[in-house]
């Protein structure tokens, strides 16, 4: 996810619909149509790779239909803004969702936004890699410090490394559904998949990404950088970034639950 800048507190009466509409621009701003969209070709994909060779071509076409209708992006765009909403009434946040959404808009976190998109840019392993090795200078070793704390506060490492084991394991239990019972995993060694690699992800990206952060402001400016490390310290926005992260991740459990429930074999 994306970092942002908070607004100043707001005062006066709340706006109501500032905040109906907060939730959907916190959305927009972070670009979770697009990490959404991501989950049924990835699960799809997985499934591809590791279902046993004697499904036939119609079981696995069927588990497909089931993928993409439980993974249909609009209905988890839909969820996780009813999640996100829920979330901030529950937690009396309305004001602090919207403050959260307006500053995602300002300047410096359209900038910072828009540097983070280099992560996809083809030459950027090889350009990160040749910055990683590059010496590790009592400068650099205080702008590492300033992203680690940045990370933690935009819930980066937690989100990814959720949103992977999450379609892990929804793969892992469609597979289920799709093979034979020799081919298939009992719940004790779902349970361990799913753990071992949530551990060993979320140990990588703990890692690399500060390091990937430190790379894609390298041309921002020390006051710059403090700036907006301290405004992603705001209280607002560190709620904001948690409960987006739960909204997402809840979201897409209940779309596996759903593969399992859409899925009709072939033979049946």
């Amino acid at each position: 996810m994306a970092a942002a800048v908070l607004a100043g507190c707001a005062t006066g009466p709340v706006d109501k619909a500032a905040q109906e509409s907060a939730a959907d621009r916190v959305m927009a701003a972070y670009d979770v149509p697009d990490l959404l969209a991501q989950a049924a070709p990835a699960v799809t994909q997985s499934l591809n790779q590791n279902l046993p060779d004697d499904v036939d071509t119609a079981t696995r076409s069927a588990l497909r239909d089931a993928v993409y209708e439980a993974y249909d992006p609009q209905t988890l765009q839909q969820d996780v803004l009813d999640r996100l909403r829920d979330a901030a009434a529950r937690d009396d946040q309305q004001r602090g969702l919207t403050r959260a959404a307006d500053a995602l808009h300002t300047p410096l976190a359209t900038r910072m936004i828009a540097l983070e998109s280099a992560t996809g840019d083809p030459d950027f392993a090889a350009n990160f890699k040749a910055f990683v090795e590059q010496p590790a200078t009592a400068e650099r070793k205080e702008r590492l410090r300033k992203v680690d704390m940045l990370a933690e506060n935009m819930k980066v490492v937690e989100l990814q490394t959720d949103f992977n084991v999450t379609l892990l394991e929804a793969m892992i239990r469609a597979r289920n559904e799709a093979s034979a019972a020799e081919y298939q995993v009992d719940n004790s060694r779902v349970e361990q998949m799913v753990a071992e690699t949530r551990a060993d992800i979320g140990n990588k990206l703990e890692q690399r990404v500060p390091l990937m952060l430190l790379y894609v402001y390298r041309d921002v400016d020390d006051s710059t950088l403090s700036e907006y490390v301290a405004l992603q310290n705001q209280p607002a926005l560190v709620w904001a970034n948690q409960a987006l992260k739960n909204a997402i991740i809840d979201t897409l459990s209940a779309a596996s639950d759903r593969v399992t429930e859409n899925f009709t074999p072939a033979s049946s």
